[in-house]
């Protein structure tokens, strides 16, 4: 089916939302969005392409910018009557259109005009989603009145390009989007290490506790795809399953990806655990020499040794209680931070790494990077219960130095 075009000529006048005239023509085109649970396409995002009168392909940012002697709500309007006839033509059976609407020229909320185009075309306002930028709207009074005039006629909210440089937690709080739309850029940082990897596993989690569903955009890749579903995110858009088109005719292309990412996540996760399995298996050396009875000095002792190798920062030694009973030992490879106390009574309780060693004796436990108290660098705490001659249960820690480790070095493709 064709798409609805938009022409316009200078110096004539129609009948459509827009009056002032232009010399360019303008389409719609689609970028499906998916679902990884319903393994199937759930709406689209409408996206504007367009030509001048002589057949010149324009860039994005031009189709959206409005000739000077045009109204940018008047021009705005327009756009939004396009998308909204052409998704008539081409929309699958029960999804969502996402619209993008400028926020950044906002004058007034009648600038929209929005349930006039809904009521007009007949399409119903939990239909669309409406895609909301944050960093386009600096006035919270304004938001909060957008958002509320959203809701009244049926639109879902999505808050779009979350994460980018000017992201605000507390809008998430404020406007309690339906969906956030994490940007590309937290991608692409995720990709690049495990512990990006485990903030963006964080930020989706904090989403979906605040009451969203989280939407990753701009998957172009397999292993993006891959990690976008062990993070946990709902929807997913991007090069990899879809381009946008005028026509949803490749609809199917995508859906088998995203059954594809599915069929093969569980050998995904058998490698990721297979690799910690190892790492793992190298931390267990450093308890070897520990598994004799020992005085609690003895135990200091033995440590101290241990804690000659390169990559060990420091030991220490909690009770029961996770107190810390060992005196600080720090290796003369980091410089101590002067400002916290060190060494013995320090309470270590509220930690995993004694938690974790607690509920599992015998068994070592290796942490999360973190930030250390003790010098404010990057660590990873390995701990394992050891019992003292006394009898005494201890949980024995090592701090060793944590260098961020790419994907590629630690994942074998799948």
């Amino acid at each position: 089916m064709g798409a609805s075009v938009i022409q316009f000529h200078p110096n004539r006048e129609v009948d459509e939302p827009l009056s002032p005239m232009t010399d360019r023509e303008l389409f719609s085109v689609f970028q499906p969005i998916y679902s990884f649970s319903n393994q199937a396409c759930i709406g689209a995002e409408a996206l504007i392409r367009g030509r001048s009168l002589n057949g010149k392909l324009l860039g994005a940012a031009e189709c959206l910018t409005p000739p000077a002697h045009i109204k940018a709500a008047d021009y705005a309007r327009t756009l939004n009557w396009m998308h909204l006839l052409h998704w008539q033509k081409v929309k699958p059976e029960e999804s969502w259109l996402f619209l993008n609407l400028d926020f950044a020229n906002l004058q007034s909320l009648e600038d929209f005009c929005l349930e006039d185009l809904l009521a007009q075309l007949k399409v119903k306002g939990h239909e669309i989603v409406i895609e909301i930028v944050e960093s386009e709207i600096a006035d919270e009074a304004l938001f909060e009145r957008l958002i509320g005039m959203f809701r009244e006629i049926g639109c879902l909210i999505a808050l779009d390009d979350f994460g980018a440089g000017h992201s605000n937690i507390d809008r998430i709080w404020k406007a309690q989007p339906d969906i956030v739309k994490l940007d590309r850029r937290v991608l692409l940082e995720a990709s690049k290490s495990l512990r990006s990897q485990s903030i963006l596993r964080n930020l989706n989690r904090l989403i979906k506790e605040a009451g969203s569903i989280s939407l990753m955009e701009g998957i172009e890749t397999r292993a993006q795809a891959l990690m976008a579903m062990d993070v946990g995110i709902d929807l997913v858009q991007g090069f990899y399953f879809a381009r946008p088109h005028e026509a949803l005719d490749k609809l199917a292309d995508g859906e088998q990806r995203i059954k594809e990412i599915t069929a093969h996540y569980p050998t995904y996760l058998n490698e990721k655990h297979f690799i910690r399995h190892i790492q793992k298996k190298g931390y267990e050396a450093l308890f070897d020499e520990l598994d004799a009875p020992l005085s609690l000095e003895g135990l200091e002792s033995k440590m101290r040794q241990i804690s000659a190798l390169s990559f060990v920062k420091r030991f220490f030694i909690l009770d029961e209680d996770g107190y810390q009973v060992s005196e600080e030992w720090e290796s003369t490879k980091t410089g101590m931070h002067a400002i916290l106390k060190k060494g013995k009574g320090l309470c270590w309780k509220n930690r995993r790494y004694f938690m974790k060693a607690m509920e599992l004796p015998g068994r070592i436990y290796v942490s999360n990077p973190y930030r250390s108290l003790i010098d404010m660098q990057l660590c990873l705490t390995v701990s394992k219960t050891v019992s003292l001659s006394t009898g005494e249960l201890h949980v024995a820690c090592f701090d060793v130095f944590y260098h961020d480790k790419s994907v590629e070095t630690v994942q074998i493709s799948v």
